[in-house]
């Protein structure tokens, strides 16, 4: 069994005040698990012109390839929007193709 090099995890701190412009991920062969983390009042996600609701303890499933916005115009006094990001295979991509990316982007290629 061969790990998944192409995945990422980070935490992701988002201040009040903070309004990210519109972007793509840059495949769509991968989804994107938030977890909430600390989420007050203010926050928001925008995928593909779908509104999004963040939770604390719960996880959030995106595709980023769409366009997606994020912000936090809650007040200074509610802290920073922080969630833990994991990205995970799109259900679609076939196990070969998972193998064919892992060759691919390994590390040292």
């Amino acid at each position: 069994v061969s790990a998944n090099r192409f995945g990422n995890a980070c935490f992701s701190v988002l201040q009040p005040g903070t309004v990210l412009p519109g972007s793509y991920g840059p495949t769509n062969t991968r989804v994107r698990c938030h977890l909430g983390l600390k989420v007050p009042p203010g926050c928001e996600l925008v995928v593909g012109g779908e509104p999004q609701c963040w939770s604390g303890g719960y996880c959030l499933l995106v595709d980023d390839s769409f366009l997606h916005t994020m912000s936090h115009t809650g007040s200074p006094e509610g802290g920073p929007r922080v969630i833990f990001i994991v990205d995970l295979w799109h259900p679609n991509v076939a196990g070969a193709e998972r193998q064919a990316l892992d060759y691919i982007f390994a590390p040292g290629r």
